[in-house]
């Protein structure tokens, strides 16, 4: 255990002010810190415990769902709101991690959740990108499982693992955060940024000394008429190999309908929450068909570059993306019990 000293600050500008230090890091519900932490992957010298400062309120402001960063997973799975009527936000949270997981992570840290990529996990491995060698698409012997085939300037780079961020860029949310110099909001699409030439993952919009306060969602015609689904090769507690948050509003009924609004985020596959305005901008204003889902696939992968051993998952993605808006078309959104249908092969199809 490396020693490191435990803070309680008494606000919220006192943890900001402990984070301009070099080596504080904050602890929420610490479900990916303390993980990497035994694993000598992040080595804080502080860690300032800012769980019991943050808001954890779920409400609805002027059409807006807000959430205080300190909400668990399983409070706003479980808000009412969102159970109602806003599918793509709870699927996204219970198709993550386990129940335990939920009860204890954080909205705030959930969005800052580092890579599952093998390499990154384990700084004892040969290749390390943390380290000197920069894993390139030749490298003989790489596992590239948890490799992006979005957003990876042709370099092997580390997947982002996580499925609420995607429902929340495919949605166009916000997150407020406060500083040294006040409070500002950063869109959500703008929040991540890709890793450049020397990075295995993606940094953020986040100043040193800031800290996320509020996530806000606008609740859209197409937030109502949505779909959060993950392909995984087990059932639960595991990571998207391809997953995609779908919105679309509708005027008319079924293949003869015409798509008014569309949005769009793929999960598993991006350095960083993916959103694809590609597919979107293929869908509006087109009918609601297989082909113009399937138009709007290829569009939303076609700067696909994926790894060796990783092609698969542009037709994953493909045919995951086709499916939600099928679903959605045919169907709309579905409740818990038609998603546990679906997911284990039974029911909606």
């Amino acid at each position: 255990m490396i020693p490191f000293q435990f803070e309680r600050p008494g606000s919220i500008a006192e943890a900001g002010r402990q984070l301009q230090a070099e080596g504080t890091m904050l602890l929420g519900g610490g479900t990916t810190l303390l993980d990497l932490m035994k694993l000598n992957v992040l080595t804080p010298s502080r860690l300032s415990f800012v769980k019991p400062l943050l808001d954890d309120s779920v409400s609805v402001q002027q059409s807006k769902l807000v959430i205080g960063a300190g909400c668990t997973m399983s409070q706003l799975a479980d808000d009412e709101a969102v159970k109602d009527s806003l599918a793509a936000v709870r699927q996204s949270l219970i198709l993550a991690a386990s129940p335990q997981i939920r009860n204890m992570a954080t909205l705030g840290g959930n969005l800052m959740q580092r890579t599952r990529c093998t390499y990154f996990r384990h700084p004892d491995m040969p290749l390390n990108p943390e380290g000197d060698a920069e894993l390139k698409f030749d490298t003989p012997g790489v596992e590239t499982s948890m490799m992006a085939v979005l957003g990876n300037h042709g370099r092997l780079v580390g997947v982002y693992p996580g499925d609420f961020a995607v429902t929340l860029v495919a949605f166009a949310g916000q997150v407020r955060v406060t500083g040294r110099e006040g409070d500002r909001t950063i869109d959500a699409r703008s929040f991540y940024h890709l890793p450049n030439n020397t990075e295995f993952q993606y940094s953020t919009a986040l100043d040193r000394g800031e800290v996320i306060t509020t996530i806000e969602l606008p609740i859209s015609a197409t937030l109502r008429n949505s779909i959060y689904l993950k392909v995984r090769e087990r059932s639960s507690y595991a990571f998207a190999l391809a997953s995609a948050s779908v919105g679309i509003e509708l005027d008319g009924d079924g293949s003869s309908a015409t798509i008014k609004s569309a949005n769009v985020g793929l999960g598993g596959l991006g350095s960083i929450p993916w959103h694809s305005p590609e597919a979107e901008n293929a869908l509006i204003g087109q009918p609601a068909t297989d082909n113009t889902f399937e138009q709007a696939a290829d569009a939303a992968l076609a700067n696909a570059n994926p790894p060796p051993g990783t092609q698969y998952k542009v037709q994953l993605a493909k045919r995951t993306l086709v499916r939600a808006l099928k679903i959605l078309r045919d169907h709309g959104p579905l409740n818990d019990q038609e998603l546990w249908a679906m997911q284990h092969g039974r029911g909606v199809q």
